[in-house]
């Protein structure tokens, strides 16, 4: 079976290739962000995950994968926020044990699997994406691609003619294509076809 491209990298990395460290780094570094975000202050997640890529870096020579790399860093950043949250659990009682259990369960909720930290990676470039285009053209795009309805339901409901429905239409999908053009043609297609 013929490597792939995250292996030979992986591989290279462990022989002390920099470059291709720095390739790791650029590809995880910003949905390891996200991910650590979620449950931590900016500050503290950028902490977190250059701790983590110190210690993939410092580790490299010993380090077995037995799952993905992207599963291995994501494992590693989630037990930073874990010892995070049991420090702060025991310094002046600013977590409760009811909100640590709540935070920790919702963090292995999102490393059930590796879909779902897509999924999530996803959500929110979606959503940082709506947030870039006009108000009218961000209803309209949501109306035809997230709640299903027609350009000729769309015209209806915001009073407008057709052809300026498929305007807005073509204009979020072209931000939406500059924004996600690291996913394949066929990836993006699936994800915003219109149903």
């Amino acid at each position: 079976m013929k490597p792939n491209l995250e292996s030979i990298l992986f591989r290279k990395f462990k022989e002390g290739d920099y470059a291709a460290f720095n390739e790791l780094f650029s590809k995880y570094y910003q949905p390891l962000f996200l991910f650590a975000r979620k449950f931590v202050e900016e500050d503290l997640a950028k902490d977190f995950v250059q701790d983590c890529f110190y210690e993939l870096w410092k580790n490299r020579k010993r380090i077995e994968l037995k799952t993905t790399l992207s599963a291995y860093l994501f494992t590693i950043v989630k037990n930073r926020c874990y010892k995070y949250f049991e420090k702060e659990r025991f310094r002046a009682g600013k977590l409760s044990e009811i909100e640590l259990q709540l935070k920790q369960e919702e963090l292995n909720y999102f490393l059930h699997s590796e879909k779902s930290i897509l999924e999530f990676e996803i959500r929110d470039r979606i959503q940082n994406t709506l947030e870039k285009l006009p108000p009218k053209c961000a209803q309209i795009f949501r109306d035809s691609r997230f709640n299903g309805l027609s350009n000729k339901e769309i015209a209806q409901k915001h009073d407008l003619s057709i052809k300026t429905v498929e305007k807005h239409v073509s204009k979020a999908l072209k931000i939406f294509h500059d924004e996600f053009k690291d996913l394949s043609h066929i990836y993006f297609v699936l994800l915003f076809k219109n149903n």
